[in-house]
């Protein structure tokens, strides 16, 4: 087997255009936010007929784990600053639910450090008053429809399922899989396969931090023996997770 990386699902799907003679399996992953680009190769594998192209899905959608971080009480949310580009394509309107039936308030925030301060004070503004209401500060890429394009291509290839969060368990109704129209891509419907659950190195606590309960300087592995080089948990693996920034940036009191 080859494993390459590429830059998109589009650049996967030529190579199966290019070599029919081999299965390229593209590892699909993320939120709304790539889920549309992965449907539009489907439907393009699908219209070409190209038969060696397949899809391993692990996408997931916001919906569902915000409800469930909102249910579960030992967390204690606030509000929410809502991601920008995956709004982008849902809309705001996907967050209405949280400030009408559980009274969070939610602001959609941009991306730049000017955009967050400001997506913060809105937040507060909110709580100060006593209010829950979804605020767009990102109105710049942000509508409150989103993008139907890219929503009509998600619903036509995929449907909700069940699936795994770290830290939080499973979660109904969270997950892409592949519709039966699109079988013949879908790595899962082609081949007996069996995912094992992922096992936590032992003393990470990744799932508290991502929840909120705990900070990383709260686990034992921190700048010990899990660092950005050394990775040993999800918070550290990527530069934009909790324990990888605050190994970066944050400074611990004398």
């Amino acid at each position: 087997a080859q494993i390459r990386v590429v830059y998109s699902s589009l650049e996967a799907l030529e190579i199966a255009r290019k070599n029919p003679s081999y299965r390229v399996i593209f590892l699909g992953i993320g939120f709304e936010t790539t889920a549309p680009t992965i449907a539009a190769s489907i439907l393009m594998a699908s219209e070409e007929k190209i038969p060696n192209y397949l899809i391993l899905s692990g996408h997931k959608i916001m919906p569902p784990a915000m409800r469930a971080l909102v249910e579960n009480h030992q967390i204690r949310i606030d509000g929410f600053l809502c991601p920008g580009h995956v709004s982008s394509v849902t809309g705001s309107k996907i967050y209405e639910f949280l400030a009408k039936e559980y009274q969070i308030p939610c602001v959609v925030a941009g991306f730049e450090p000017l955009d967050i301060l400001e997506s913060i004070r809105l937040l507060l503004g909110q709580i100060k008053s006593g209010q829950a209401r979804v605020e767009n500060q990102y109105r710049r890429a942000v509508t409150y429809e989103g993008n139907p394009k890219a929503q009509q291509l998600m619903g036509k290839v995929f449907i909700k399922q069940t699936t795994s969060w770290r830290g939080i368990g499973k979660i109904p109704q969270s997950g892409l899989k592949i519709r039966q129209n699109y079988a013949s891509f879908d790595v899962e419907a082609q081949f007996p396969i069996k995912i094992k659950e992922s096992e936590d190195y032992p003393g990470c606590i990744c799932g508290d931090i991502l929840r909120g309960l705990k900070t990383p300087p709260d686990c034992s592995l921190f700048k010990k023996v899990c660092s950005p080089s050394r990775p040993l948990g999800a918070c550290m693996v990527s530069s934009e997770g909790t324990c990888a920034a605050y190994y970066k940036y944050h400074q611990e009191e004398s």
